[in-house]
């Protein structure tokens, strides 16, 4: 079963049930390792109050995760907000290549990633900036071509704009997806939430 279809079965979609294992769903690459990081727009609506259960219940569901947080922007019914790895995103963002990228947009190379984040959410508050995409764990030569900037031309379309060879864009897609439905699959087989998100289940669990 893929993971849209587990999440279209849930009795109801607007509990601390069905939040949590929403929430866990969407995390999965992150928590086991495809991504660095995750953005996620939680938006409250008659259907899903989004916003409303991360705040009462989903930052008390992820204390003790590996995963951190920053609220990016916020307005009444919506807050983005960008949950990562610090292990994932400090190794990512460190990169040489994707260091020298980001100094372009003023990311010196003695910021830590918490100034690093605190910078990028500065630069959040107008346009989501370009180097979203290298926090996303976006390969540099698609964030670079989708800014007009690399030589490879445009090649296929999948979660984001891939440029040039599409092997590892295509896998790394699919590496995301895969994680989704395990993490799914292993609920649909009785798993607690609480047990994908601290580690008690594999991969090949």
């Amino acid at each position: 079963m893929s993971w849209k279809q587990f999440l279209q079965i849930q009795d109801t979609k607007n509990n601390t049930d069905f939040f949590s294992k929403w929430l866990v769903v969407e995390l999965a690459p992150t928590i086991y390792g495809e991504k660095p990081s995750t953005l996620l727009n939680l938006m409250d609506s008659p259907q899903f109050l989004m916003k409303t259960l991360w705040l009462t219940y989903g930052q008390g569901l992820l204390a003790n995760s590996n995963m951190e947080w920053i609220v990016l922007k916020e307005d009444a019914a919506s807050m983005k907000v960008l949950f990562y790895r610090v292990d994932l995103l400090n190794a990512y963002v460190n990169d040489d290549n994707n260091r020298r990228f980001l100094a372009g947009f003023g990311y010196h190379a003695a910021m830590n990633l918490e100034e690093l984040l605190e910078h990028f959410k500065e630069r959040f508050q107008g346009v989501c900036p370009h180097e979203m995409g290298i926090l996303l764990g976006i390969p540099l030569k698609d964030v670079m071509g989708f800014m007009g900037l690399g030589g490879e031309c445009h090649t296929c379309h999948g979660m984001w704009k891939v440029y040039g060879d599409p092997a590892s864009s295509l896998s790394m897609m699919q590496r995301m997806e895969e994680a989704k439905s395990r993490v799914a699959d292993w609920m649909m087989k009785g798993y607690a939430v609480k047990e994908v998100l601290y580690g008690s289940c594999t991969m090949t669990a």
